[in-house]
């Protein structure tokens, strides 16, 4: 699962780097990295969680 959160983390900031060439409004782009950070930190607790698993 954690691989996922990473691709959808991945997708988000790609996302935002697409609207900052574009002239998007940065709260916009602000939202999407708030999400892309959200998913990342997801991806970082299941990869420890992952870890931690006898």
């Amino acid at each position: 699962m954690a691989w996922w959160y990473c691709a959808i983390g991945i997708g988000f900031v790609l996302l935002a780097i697409d609207h900052i060439v574009i002239g998007d409004k940065l709260w916009l782009i602000g939202v999407r990295l708030v999400i892309a950070a959200g998913f990342g930190f997801l991806a970082f607790m299941e990869f420890r969680a992952r870890d931690r698993k006898p």
